[in-house]
């Protein structure tokens, strides 16, 4: 087994590679991970050989010189998916377009297609590989380096904007409950109040004054309900942001609709009508009892797609003529005949 492996493997055991120790026997031992050999040991050991200064990785097979800023807490228990997850953050860093910055979305889609064949390279490819990737990546990083940093710097802009926007949206929930809460205690003050005057006017006898209670109740259920829908109506012009598209000056981004691995062609017979309605109008006797008879159905046999084929293979020789194409192909037959025989060419040919 590779020491790599073994290694790999001593980690997911809890036990240190280059010193040996085990969790197991001391509880408050930590694994740190390597960011460059990718190698798993613990504290201990990377306080006792890098203390001083760099030193070669306490792994046999590997030598590589290392220090103690390049150990880091491992996310991920297995090793591998934690140096792919690092090799595709430091990728996405220096490949860190956008769809606004392409033309169209093909020329993106390539992109992103390079991006990913250079990070599989870093990640799966032999050596010779990995090297011709890290040389890429390194001269992308230098020839853009201006670029790379505005993309980053925009990228925070928009997670900034982002975070504002749900900051204020948090806000504006926050203020329609106190508002709604504010709203239902008058109402129910105005209930206990209406309440109160009606049971008075009643037991006084006053019929004018209890229909004046009930229409001033219904008054103020119109009045209310024409305040909520003039709120639904007008939003809340009290609350903006300011830096946020416009998404009405916008202009209207097209859909370039699904899929078509046919390109738009059509591939329907021309010289017949294949359509359901038109084939639901040939029967005879097999196909009735195909059509009544869910056994059939059920194997996935089609009644319309035999109708189709057996359409299709009636009409589709109605347009060749087999005469002229073999007139044709005789005369440029004779020509080509006549011209070998004769050395009369169109042109003259060497031949060494």
């Amino acid at each position: 087994m590779p020491r790599e492996t073994q290694a790999e493997e001593n980690f997911t055991l809890d036990r240190c590679p280059a010193c040996g120790r085990m969790r197991y026997l001391n509880h408050d031992m930590e694994f740190r991970v390597s960011t460059i050999c990718y190698h798993a040991i613990c504290t201990v050991c990377i306080r006792n050989n890098f203390h001083q200064g760099p030193s070669k990785c306490p792994i046999m097979s590997c030598g590589k010189t290392l220090r103690t800023k390049d150990f880091k807490k491992a996310w991920f228990q297995d090793l591998g998916v934690q140096r792919e997850v690092d090799i595709r953050r430091r990728v996405a860093t220096v490949f860190n377009k956008v769809e606004d910055d392409f033309q169209d979305l093909d020329s993106y889609n390539a992109y992103l297609e390079d991006v990913e064949c250079l990070t599989d390279d870093l990640v799966n490819g032999d050596d010779d590989k990995k090297k011709l990737a890290e040389l890429k990546l390194q001269q992308w990083e230098a020839e853009h380096r201006a670029e790379i940093e505005r993309n980053r710097r925009l990228a925070n802009e928009s997670e900034a904007t982002r975070r504002k926007r749900m900051a204020a949206e948090e806000a504006l929930a926050q203020q329609r409950r106190e508002l709604e809460i504010q709203e239902e205690a008058e109402e129910k003050l105005q209930e206990r109040k209406f309440r109160e005057e009606m049971l008075d006017s009643l037991q006084q006898g006053e019929q004018g004054k209890a229909n004046e209670t009930v229409s001033k109740i219904l008054l103020k259920k119109r009045g209310q309900h024409k305040k909520d829908v003039a709120l639904d109506a007008a939003g809340a012009p009290a609350l903006s942001i300011r830096g946020l598209v416009d998404k009405k000056r916008t202009a209207t981004v097209l859909d370039d609709g699904p899929y078509d691995p046919f390109m738009g062609l059509d591939l329907l017979p021309t010289r017949v009508d294949v359509s359901r309605e038109r084939l639901a109008q040939y029967d005879n006797d097999t196909l009735k009892k195909v059509k009544m008879d869910d056994a059939w159905k059920a194997g996935g046999y089609s009644a319309e797609e035999y109708l189709s084929r057996a359409l299709f293979e009636a009409f589709a020789g109605l347009g060749v003529f087999v005469d002229e194409e073999m007139g044709e192909r005789g005369v440029s037959t004779q020509g080509a005949a006549q011209a070998a025989a004769t050395g009369a060419t169109g042109g003259r040919m060497d031949i060494d």
